[in-house]
C-alpha cells in the first residue's frame, strides 16, 4: 500500500522542472533493516512515526497461518516483529479510523492498531490473489485481486466488486488519488481509472512484474517490479530504470513514500530499505 506525504517531493518536482530535466531522480541510501521474513509492505501510520510490514513467511499463495505484521520505526528500527500473527500471506495495506486493513489471499483482514487484535476477516466473493490495499476518497477500501483482474471493495461490512476489465490483468499496486486510482499491473501498464466512470487510461507501459506506486507529483511517479526493479515515469509515460538488483536477487515490493523517503521492502533477502529522492547533482 501507498502512503505519501507530498508536500517535499512536490517541491523536487517543481527543481526538477527549473532544472529542465524529466529523468533527473536520484536515489541515495539512508537505511537497511534486515531480519524480515519476506516483507511484500510496509504502511505508515496514521501518526507518521510507525510502520506497519507485511511478513509473507513463504509463498504468498499458501494459506498455513505463519504469517505476520511487524512494526517498525520511521528510522528503521525493530519495535516489535511478531504484532499481529496469524495470518496467511499478508500484502499490501491501508490505515483508516484507527484500524489496519491487509491483503491476506482471498480475505481483507481487519485490524484494531489499538489493541492489535484482528477484529475481522472480510471474505472476497471469488477472490483468488488479493494483493494491495488502498482507501478511496470516500472511504472506501479497495483491494486488488491480481489473479482476478478486478478490484474489489470494502463497504458497510460487505466485500463486493468494484471494477472488473481487461486491462486490469495481473492488477497489483493501488495509488489513490482526488480523481483517479493510479494502478500498476504486473502485465507491464501503469493505468490510471477514474473513481466514478471507471473509465481507464494507460498512463504507460513496459514496467515488467509492476508492483507498488507512489506520485511524485506533476504527473510522475515511481514504480517497482517485484523482481528487483525501480523505475521512474514522467508526465509523458516516459520510463527509466533507477535502481536493478534482480540478478542479485534482491527483491522490490510495494512502494511507500514519506516525504522525499522512499521505503522499498525487499522480499528476498527478507529486509526493508529507505531510499532518499534527490534532485539531480
Amino acid at each position: 500500500m501507498i502512503r505519501a506525504r507530498l508536500f517535499p517531493v512536490l517541491a523536487l518536482s517543481l527543481a526538477l522542472a527549473a532544472c529542465g530535466s524529466a529523468h533527473a531522480v536520484r536515489l541515495e541510501h539512508v537505511w537497511t533493516l534486515g531480519g524480515l521474513e519476506d516483507p511484500e509492505s510496509a504502511t505508515l501510520s496514521a501518526d507518521g512515526q510507525t510502520f506497519y510490514v507485511s511478513n509473507v513467511v513463504g509463498e504468498g499463495d499458501v494459506a498455513d497461518g505463519r504469517s505476520f505484521i511487524s512494526r517498525v520505526s520511521r528510522d528503521g528500527k525493530m519495535l516489535q516483529k511478531e504484532w499481529v500473527g496469524g495470518l496467511n500471506a499478508p500484502k499490501g495495506g491501508a490505515v483508516a479510523a484507527g484500524r489496519l486493513y491487509v491483503a491476506d489471499i482471498t480475505e481483507l483482514v481487519e485490524i484494531d492498531i489499538a489493541t492489535g487484535k484482528i477484529v475481522a476477516r472480510h471474505a472476497a466473493p471469488d477472490a483468488k490473489f488479493l494483493n494491495d490495499v488502498a482507501i478511496a476518497p470516500d472511504g472506501a477500501v479497495l483491494v486488488s485481486d491480481s489473479n482476478r483482474a478486478r478490484i474489489y471493495v470494502l463497504k458497510d461490512g460487505q466485500m463486493t466488486v468494484w471494477a472488473e476489465a481487461p486491462l486490469l490483468k495481473a492488477v497489483n499496486g493501488l495509488c489513490p488519488e482526488p480523481d483517479r486510482l493510479v494502478i500498476a499491473t504486473m502485465a507491464g501498464k501503469l493505468l490510471a481509472m477514474d473513481y466514478k466512470t471507471h473509465a481507464i487510461t494507460v498512463l504507460a507501459q513496459g514496467i515488467e512484474d509492476g508492483d507498488g506506486v507512489v506520485p511524485l507529483g506533476g504527473g510522475a511517479y515511481l514504480t517497482s517490479s517485484w523482481p528487483g526493479k525501480l523505475f521512474e515515469i514522467d508526465a509523458e509515460g516516459q520510463v527509466r530504470v533507477l535502481k536493478d538488483t534482480h540478478l542479485l536477487r534482491t527483491y522490490a515490493n510495494d512502494l511507500t513514500l514519506v516525504g522525499d523517503i522512499l521505503i522499498v521492502p525487499h522480499m528476498k533477502p527478507g529486509s526493508l530499505e529507505a531510499l532518499r529522492i534527490a534532485p539531480p547533482h
